[in-house]
């Protein structure tokens, strides 16, 4: 395929990032499809084949090579049932590994081609500097921009070397706002000079070291921008050409795709009088790829091109973007198609989902002196668990099988304990379960779990262990007062069954927080 030889529809096709329909195929010149964990039902290999097959319809029937793309900030699990899960990227953070930072990114390449993958929408390169943060807290690895140039990198290295492309969100940098931009434009807040030492080395780093791709987030940068939307509000990245062309690409010097965050998001939103225009707009602004642009999206830009609003040459450099990162991953010179993992691969995989989470399981305080947990002290152990996300409720079920597996008496409280119950167990363990999205909204307890809290001080606090499977903050928000406190990070089993093997001394305890806490 030459360039020469692509028609004006051909380039803007490749500016789109569609959405995968497991009961509809592309055979046009798309650049990109994005697939969810829905087009598959089933955790078996059963599921997993259904999904190579319908990535592979993607594949073959695409005229140019097609990036195969989804958010795999966690592992593939995240998105595939079938495949692994890892620890959420804080937990790494929590490792302070660059081998298992590495590890963590090949594995997941490994998994991603396994299905036909090829671009993920991953690393989470912010900051959560902003302990109220909806979005990025344990999603992100660290508020620490050193830990994070350290870490990230070799996260991307482990990605690109596999044949997956990463992409680095969300610029300029989510993790200061308390505000969620699913709903409104959010800010990054500081100042430009503190910036360029805090989220802006971060970005500049992983450009330097060649990361493929960038996403834009919907978060705008009041200090570096000096143009007010309507002499009113500043615009988000998404749609700003002081800070996608002017910052990131002139100034930043980065010459790999920008792809926008998703369009239907409220900070995407309201700036134009509608959706087909904001789009036009974000490419102007220098975003080089939609994800998931509106049904008129090509012919609006094809009248933009003809029209003279937008120019041939932001164009050309936009698909010649596309192209370079194809190119990069080989998609010209060999099929694209799901390449099975050795079984000695599948063992690394989980090899490494097991070795991230037991090494970040952190102890912050035992002034109580609790650990290691025996069958001489505690007899028998109480079980509450805290979570507005009712799946996590199975693994605190977990938790008590993997307790009573090493010989302790448990009993589960799901709806909480009560004074009499609080008496007759020698241990109480709050278990708190939390991520971003689950449900979307801030991270506090409310209503029957802030209940539940509540009771923790009412009965006392001196046999009570506390430990977050999801916010590292949730000790100085709710629990300065109990001596025992663990932050483990991620709300997923591998973790749980980390946390009891250090809970009963069969591994160490990590005594490195990704995060500041008071």
């Amino acid at each position: 395929m030459k360039f020469s030889d692509l028609s004006l529809k051909d380039k803007i096709l490749q500016t789109m990032v569609i959405r995968v329909n497991k009961d509809r195929f592309v055979s046009d010149k798309v650049g990109a499809a994005f697939f969810f964990g829905e087009i598959i039902t089933d955790a078996d290999e059963m599921g997993l084949n259904c999904a190579r097959n319908t990535l592979k319809q993607y594949i073959d029937n695409a005229d140019i090579p097609i990036l195969i793309t989804s958010d795999f900030e966690n592992g593939c699990g995240s998105m595939l049932k079938g495949l692994t899960p890892l620890p959420y990227l804080m937990s790494l953070g929590a490792t302070n590994s660059e081998q298992l930072a590495y590890d963590y990114g090949k594995a997941t390449a490994l998994e991603a081609r396994s299905v036909g993958a090829n671009w993920s929408f991953s690393p989470v390169s912010d900051l959560n500097i902003n302990p109220r943060n909806p979005l990025v807290n344990v999603r992100g690895l660290t508020d620490d921009p050193d830990l994070a140039v350290k870490l990230i990198t070799q996260v991307v290295k482990g990605m690109q070397e596999n044949g997956l492309a990463a992409c680095a969100k969300h610029f300029p940098g989510d993790g200061m706002d308390y505000r969620d931009q699913h709903i409104v434009t959010t800010a990054n807040s500081l100042d430009f000079k503190t910036w360029k030492k805090n989220h802006g080395r971060v970005f500049q780093h992983l450009i330097d070291n060649d990361v493929y791709s960038i996403m834009a987030g919907h978060i705008a940068l009041p200090d570096y921008q000096k143009n007010r939307f309507n002499n009113c509000v500043y615009l988000p990245a998404t749609l700003s050409h002081e800070l996608i062309t002017g910052l990131l690409k002139n100034e930043m010097g980065f010459r790999g795709v920008v792809v926008t965050d998703a369009l239907g998001m409220g900070g995407f939103m309201g700036f134009y009088e509608d959706l087909r225009t904001a789009e036009i707009e974000s490419f102007k602004a220098g975003c080089d790829m939609m994800l998931w642009p509106n049904e008129h999206y090509v012919e609006d830009m094809m009248s933009a091109v003809e029209n003279g609003y937008i120019s041939m040459e932001r164009l050309d450099d936009a698909v010649l973007r596309i192209l370079t990162m194809k190119e990069k991953l080989g998609l010209f010179d060999r099929n694209n198609h799901a390449v099975a993992l050795t079984q000695q691969e599948q063992e690394f995989v989980r090899q490494t989902q097991q070795n991230v989470a037991e090494h970040s399981i952190t102890l912050i305080r035992d002034e109580s002196g609790h650990f290691p947990l025996t069958t001489e002290k505690y007899k028998s152990i109480a079980v509450v668990p805290i979570t507005h996300h009712a799946p996590a409720l199975e693994e605190a079920k977990l938790l008590c099988s993997k307790l009573k597996a090493h010989g302790f008496s448990v009993d589960y409280y799901e709806t909480g304990i009560h004074e009499a119950e609080y008496e007759s167990h020698d241990l109480v363990i709050h278990a708190l379960f939390s991520r971003p999205f689950r449900p979307i909204g801030f991270l506090d307890f409310m209503d029957k779990q802030a209940q539940k809290i509540k009771k923790a001080f009412q009965y006392g606090t001196k046999k009570s262990i506390v430990v977050s499977f999801g916010s590292p903050y949730f000790g100085q928000q709710y629990y300065e007062k109990v001596p025992t406190y663990v932050n483990a990070y991620s709300m997923l089993s591998p973790s749980v069954k980390a946390f009891v093997r250090a809970a009963v001394g069969e591994i160490p305890f990590s005594s490195f927080s990704p995060v500041k806490l008071k």
